[in-house]
């Protein structure tokens, strides 16, 4: 039996742990564990669909809930799309991956292409087209042959991080052809299924952004500093104001994964002035760390037009993929304030696309120090963690941080502190980077972590 699992040119989990296990339907349907494998003591769960059903636009009164069968096809005369709801069980321990299949009905016709998307909105197995619930954006997608396929498989593991109902929606994309998979009406064999990995959880790495501050202090000393102050970092930002400098580069991060950015401008980029040396410089990089490099964190703010970021960023992905070092990880990173409806943009805008982009990075502040509040960190990245998990992709937070506000000795940010750290670790963040940085000169604030309950609070975190 052949499986298709989603498929890009990069994996959005390249060089993460790998979990390999096997999962089985108990008695009647009921989700039945597999035993730990290897030495990750990982378990997997299958959860059988609670609801599914398919709408067809041609007959938008019709209801096909007790059909054995779903499709999504694409004809010139026959528009469908299936949709899938699984009850995501309580467990104790921590998701680390979740897949969902369907089996295939056909083997011929079938598309070279199918969308998992999200689903919002009610629906119920008697949903017709006419009250169809909204479809979102795409969670994952397999690239498949056309024909000859048992079973279609996405990847969910973005997605499903906690008990509860999930919704999907199967959307054929693929012109002329038509996806038939079995429903769980389907007797004789299995329906939709949800495959829930389950183990250690991933943990986020605590790290920061940091300079020298005293004069003759090389960028070396003032990691060493910076490490004495939070027990050692566990990942550290890097910027570059033009191109990246040759490895190590501004220091030497003993094996640490590295956040780090460069800029050139995108119309140099676009054409191909910097190839020779941005190939060199992927190629030259270290194989036994993990380095989130980002070309031009932040575009949002220049003025260089959005489409011409894109091209740019996605000739960088190129020349980065063409090292075949699976530790490089292509990281957009742009402002959580992008993703708010007063900044009045769009981020998809600045968005290379999935098959560019192999981790989601976002810049987070703490605005309500203007009006002496910390603000609760699920308010802060609601909307990142969001969008990510939208898009199917990991993701951290490059930068984040607050001055004290007025009146608090450190004791009030010191809480607020611990409760990202401990939400971030919650929502499966990659990495969360404070911007350890005296910012007065350039904004008048002073973000750095200087005071007692401060620095007690982010060396727990490290720690």
């Amino acid at each position: 039996m052949e499986v298709l699992r989603i498929s890009s040119r990069r994996s959005a989990a390249a060089g993460l742990a790998a979990i390999a296990a096997f999962s089985v339907l108990g008695p009647a349907g009921t989700p039945a564990q597999a035993g730990p494998t290897g030495t990750d003591a990982v378990a997997t769960v299958t959860v059988p669909a609670s609801v599914d059903t398919y709408v067809v636009a041609e007959a938008p009164t019709n209801s096909y809930g007790t059909a054995t069968k779903l499709t999504s096809a694409n004809w010139t005369t026959w528009h469908s799309e299936s949709y899938v709801r699984f009850q995501v069980p309580t467990d104790s321990r921590s998701i680390v991956g979740a897949r969902v299949e369907f089996t295939s009905n056909k083997s011929d016709q079938q598309p070279t292409r199918l969308d998992l998307r999200a689903l919002t909105g009610t629906w119920s197995e008697t949903t017709t087209y006419a009250t169809r619930p909204t479809v979102g954006g795409t969670v994952a997608s397999a690239t498949l042959p056309g024909s000859g396929v048992s079973t279609y498989s996405f990847d969910v593991g973005t997605t499903v991080r906690a008990p509860g109902t999930v919704n999907f929606a199967l959307v054929n994309p693929t012109a002329y052809s038509v996806a038939s998979v079995q429903s769980r009406e389907q007797g004789s064999g299995p329906g939709p299924r949800l495959v829930i990995e389950y183990g250690s959880p991933t943990t986020t790495l605590c790290g920061a952004s940091f300079n020298s501050e005293t004069a003759g202090e090389t960028y070396q000393q003032a990691l060493a500093r910076i490490d004495g102050y939070y027990n050692g970092l566990e990942s550290v930002r890097v910027f570059y104001p033009g191109l990246p400098q040759a490895w190590p580069g501004k220091l030497d991060v003993s094996g640490r994964p590295m956040i780090v950015s460069f800029k050139a401008p995108p119309a140099e980029v676009k054409a191909g002035l910097h190839d020779a040396y941005l190939r060199d410089w992927f190629r030259a990089a270290p194989t036994n760390q993990d380095i989130y490099w980002t070309y031009y964190h932040e575009p949002e703010n220049d003025s260089f037009a959005p489409a011409d970021f894109v091209a740019a960023f996605q000739r960088v992905s190129d020349l980065a993929e063409q090292a075949g070092n699976p530790r490089l990880r292509a990281t957009l990173i742009l402002m959580g304030w992008t993703l708010e409806d007063a900044s009045q943009r769009d981020w998809t805008n600045w968005y290379p696309g999935r098959e560019y982009v192999d981790v989601l990075g976002w810049d987070v502040y703490n605005e309500g120090w203007k009006k002496g509040n910390y603000n609760p960190p699920v308010d802060m990245f609601a909307k990142v963690v969001a969008v990510s998990r939208q898009e199917g992709l990991p993701f951290g937070i490059a930068e984040t941080g607050s001055p004290l506000v007025a009146g608090d000795t450190g004791s009030g940010r010191a809480a607020w502190l611990r409760a990202l750290a401990s939400h971030l670790t919650a929502e499966g963040a990659l990495f969360a980077d404070y911007f350890d940085l005296d910012w007065r000169q350039q904004a008048g604030i002073d973000y750095r972590l200087r005071d007692t309950a401060s620095m007690t609070a982010w060396r727990e975190f490290c720690s």
